[in-house]
């Protein structure tokens, strides 16, 4: 039978993390056995390849120095040809010793000069050296980075830690299945574009790991400027008066809209327990602050609003204050509409493994988190998460360098795992989550449809880059939002429409009072943002083997792509 994941942060800190780290050096010894690389080799060709590194860097100091002092000897030569042409007609020995010192700047700077350009030479074919070494360590290295899936490291987490399975991609069935089952809207995905999403289940109820690109109306604050200049009668030293001219830079300012554009990270969960139930709490600021005088003034100030704000009969909220009010001041969820099924949900063990999360630091990263609970769907947004690199492309692991990609392979997948638990945690940390199983996964034996889903469409379109869709005329970021037009037998077409800004120029006229006592008009250019779209085509197959007519297609085309289980290629124009 398969146990739960109780104590999140326990389990991690004594059993999943070191757990973890052997499965991934393991993982990494398999590869190389399977790969045939001899790490040995490679290592002693990367140390020659180091020297060589240091020699040329070396070489590069010295040809700095070099060019700084043949710049001084031209310089010192210039100097003393202004000299002599300064002194024409002068005595013979002023001349003399300028002529001395232009003679010395040039030979010196001739010297500097040859020699630099001998270093340069040294330099030039130390890089060469290291080109074709690195070239030599590539070749070796090739088998192992050929081994890299995008799916390695989530095969890791799932080695690691029970209840967890990932999926290979995000399906239409799995996105559908959080619409119709636990009421998820795809209004969150207005203006917005999907960069990378990671789906699974937590014993059979659905998440979605989502990075996005959203855009959001700033705004600028344009300037401008004006010279202006006047008379003025002024009595001078003489007792008389003396016309003075007088100057002066006028400065306008105007604001206007702007297009911002930030990139977000967030975890969806769909789980049919306190069905009526929606709440949202944002990060206490308390953590790591036990035993501050001002933090205990803050959780007491806290703990008495939260009591008066249930004492009080007047409003329609139904909040009543719970007897672990350490809880309640550090979780601060007030805002719940279902009493009963917030203790259904938050029962004396949620909360007190909820609260080692939240005033832990040494394992983990604290109370960082947001978490907001519409009926059956959650949502959770973390500092440390925002901050993650959650994207396993495996061509971020290959490299020339054994020992190095070792290295990576190690702390990228350790970092992603903490990453990603984490940002979990606050669900495993409540037991009824891990205790429902939702009916759909119960009674499908294997997930139905294989189609990918639009997030997936997506992220394919933003892997091959937004340069690739935007329109001729777009200053900004694109929000890349894509269509099904043909889909048949795992291959079709995807229409790929991308959202910009171009840019007209304007000026705005401002008037500004002087000291001259006049209003002048100033000048404050400013662009205003007009929006622009382009749609493109895109190909792709979730095919094991694509068709013969799909990989014919795909070897005429120069931007072809592998994500994941997909392939795709673009027509170019």
């Amino acid at each position: 039978m398969i146990e739960d994941v109780y104590e999140p942060l326990t389990r991690y800190r004594d059993e999943f993390r070191m757990k973890f780290a052997a499965l991934v050096r393991e993982k990494f010894k398999e590869l190389t056995k399977t790969a045939g690389v001899d790490g040995k080799a490679n290592r002693a060709l990367v140390i020659q390849i180091k020297k060589l590194q240091e020699q040329a860097d070396s070489a590069g100091a010295r040809k700095k120095r070099c060019g700084c002092l043949m710049a001084a000897g031209f310089g010192l030569a210039a100097l003393a040809l202004m000299g002599v042409i300064a002194t024409r007609g002068a005595e013979a020995q002023g001349q003399g010793l300028y002529m001395f010192g232009m003679i010395v700047g040039l030979v010196f700077g001739i010297a500097m000069r040859s020699r630099s350009n001998a270093v340069a030479k040294r330099i030039a074919g130390l890089e060469s050296q290291i080109a074709a070494k690195k070239e030599v360590a590539w070749k070796q290295m090739e088998p192992l980075n050929r081994l890299y899936t995008w799916d390695v490291t989530v095969k890791l987490i799932e080695a690691a830690v029970p209840r967890l399975v990932f999926d290979p991609y995000f399906t239409a069935d799995r996105l559908e299945s959080l619409h119709r089952q636990f009421g998820w809207n795809d209004s969150f995905n207005e203006g917005k574009s999907i960069l990378f999403a990671q789906s699974g289940v937590i014993n059979g109820n659905p998440f979605v790991f989502g990075q996005y690109l959203d855009m959001a109306w700033g705004e600028k604050t344009y300037e401008g400027s004006k010279v202006i200049s006047w008379t003025e009668w002024e009595e001078g030293s003489d007792g008389k008066q003396h016309r003075v001219r007088k100057y002066e830079t006028l400065h306008a300012q105007v604001t206007k809209p702007i297009p911002v554009y930030s990139e977000e990270k967030l975890l969806i969960y769909g789980n049919d327990a306190a069905p009526n139930l929606s709440f949202s709490r944002q990060p206490s600021g308390l953590t790591g602050k036990d035993g501050n005088l001002l933090s205990s003034i803050r959780k007491k100030r806290r703990l008495k609003q939260l009591k008066a704000y249930s004492r009080n009969l007047n409003d329609d909220s139904n909040f009543t204050l719970m007897s672990n009010h350490e809880f309640e001041t550090w979780f601060h969820a007030k805002d719940r509409d279902n009493e009963v099924e917030f203790r259904l949900l938050f029962t004396p063990i949620a909360q007190t493994q909820m609260l080692n999360l939240m005033k832990d630091t040494a394992v983990g990263y604290g109370d960082d988190f947001t978490f907001i609970k519409r009926k059956k769907i959650n949502v959770l947004r973390s500092q440390h998460l925002n901050e993650a690199a959650i994207d396993t492309d495996p061509a971020r692991f290959y490299n020339w360098d054994y020992d190095a990609a070792f290295s990576f392979f190690i702390q990228f997948n350790e970092r992603y795992f903490k990453d990603v638990y984490f940002a979990m945690a606050p669900l495993l940390a409540i037991p009824v989550y891990q205790q429902i199983r939702s009916h759909e996964d119960i009674w499908k034996d294997v997930l139905g449809s294989k189609a990918s889903s639009f997030w997936e469409h997506e992220a394919v379109a933003n892997y091959h880059g937004e340069e690739k869709f935007k329109h001729s005329s777009c200053i900004t970021r694109s929000i890349l939002k894509t269509q099904v037009v043909r889909w048949e037998n795992g291959e079709g077409t995807i229409e790929v429409t991308a959202y910009g800004y171009r840019g007209v120029k304007r000026v705005d006229y401002e008037w500004v009072l002087g000291g001259d006592g006049n209003l002048h008009q100033v000048d404050v250019p400013w662009t205003e943002y007009l929006p622009v779209k382009k749609t493109s085509k895109m190909y792709l197959s979730e095919r094991e083997t694509p068709s013969d007519l799909f990989k014919r297609k795909a070897s005429a085309s120069r931007e072809r792509a592998f994500r994941r289980s997909i392939r795709s290629f673009l027509i170019e124009k």
